[in-house]
């Protein structure tokens, strides 16, 4: 388990927390929502945009190129805006005034997987990365000093799988929770998927100090296909995953599942009729405020499905076509982006247009 990280110490012991509102009003209230993503405004023209609960820009800025996910810094009001993969850049931004502060590149045979996170006191920054030098392609997590202004890469870990994919700190705020999606890819060869019969998807935790391995968890053999990709934590810490499957077309294998405090997953089912909407791709997972209901997005489907945190139950679909972007409002509220610039409000099973923007909304969408 070798790293570069085994004498990083000093993570503050607790969890991460929301950035709080650009404006507040008088005596403390919240005056406004705000969320990010990364958005096309024209042919090879990416953004990062801001918007607020109703839609409105807040800020906007210019991107080399196409972003995927975004990480918040909740202690310097900063973002780490990560290029879909394979990535060759993260942008740094102040989160106030949307200016770019330093971009981050990857070492020679290293690309990003467009996924990061910062530690709980906003000191380090870490990201996934595919190492493809070495005669396979392997999973790191890359590890920054986001302390300063140089932002130096000063370490690496195993994932102990490939593809690895997004990333979670605990409720310790020392654990790494990380999806490794199993498939393997070289930027040689794009985004060509390279080892679908030997695939083996994992979530692992890992102690971020140490880098060492704490936990595995993977799915039945016969799932072997199922890319175990993005994440979230409910309200009771449990952690729901989204899939994609890699398999046979015809089978309809389950796509979301959670994760108890025994490390074992828990695959839900979708009702028989609402199983092919998916088209077998989940996008983002994401948890309502309360923690009580999880969204997840299929775009290729052009559907977000809703269920209950605490009983694993099914609840609710609603058409939005390439729509992927899902984040929680208040309660068990969520605001949705898709494709063709729409910006909607999901609550009870139903979508409530709030605005469209002049922009295609890409995959994640994050509240600050």
């Amino acid at each position: 388990m070798a790293t570069e990280a085994s004498g990083i110490r000093g993570l503050a012991g607790r969890a991460l927390r929301a950035i709080l509102p650009f404006a507040r009003e008088e005596g403390g209230a919240t005056a406004r929502q705000v969320f990010v993503s990364s958005v096309r405004v024209g042919p090879r023209q990416h953004e990062l945009l801001l918007i607020d609960e109703r839609g409105a820009s807040v800020g906007r800025m210019k991107l080399a190129g196409r972003a995927h996910d975004i990480a918040i810094d909740p202690e310097r009001k900063r973002l780490a805006v990560f290029a879909r993969r394979p990535g060759y850049f993260a942008v740094i931004v102040d989160a106030q005034s949307c200016t770019p502060l330093a971009t981050i590149t990857p070492p020679e045979g290293h690309h990003f997987f467009g996924h990061g996170i910062f530690s709980a006191d906003g000191r380090l920054l870490y990201a996934t990365e595919n190492r493809f030098g070495d005669d396979r392609s392997r999973g790191v997590v890359g590890i920054y000093d986001a302390s300063g202004e140089s932002y130096d890469r000063i370490g690496e870990f195993e994932t102990h799988g490939v593809d690895a994919h997004e990333m979670l700190l605990a409720g310790d705020g020392r654990t790494l929770v990380i999806a490794n999606g199993g498939i393997e890819t070289h930027p040689d060869y794009g985004r060509q998927k390279l080892n679908l019969a030997e695939m083996r998807p994992s979530i692992v935790r890992i102690d971020s100090e140490t880098g060492d391995l704490l936990d595995e968890t993977v799915l039945d053999g016969s799932l072997n296909r199922l890319s175990m990709r993005h994440m979230t934590f409910d309200g009771a810490g449990a952690v729901w995953f989204g899939c994609q499957w890699e398999g046979e077309r015809g089978v309809r294998p389950p796509l979301v599942g959670r994760i108890g405090r025994d490390g074992k997953a828990k695959l839900m089912a979708f009702p028989d009729k609402v199983a092919p909407l998916a088209r077998n791709y989940i996008g983002s997972v994401v948890a309502s405020r309360d923690g009580s209901t999880i969204a997840t997005s299929s775009p290729i489907g052009g559907q977000v499905f809703f269920w209950d945190a605490s009983s694993g139950d099914f609840r609710d679909v609603v058409a939005l076509p390439d729509g992927c972007g899902v984040a929680a409002t208040e309660g068990e509220a969520f605001l949705a982006t898709a494709g063709d610039g729409r910006v909607m409000r999901a609550e009870g099973g139903r979508l409530t247009p709030v605005a469209r923007r002049d922009a295609q909304f890409d995959n994640h969408l994050r509240r600050i």
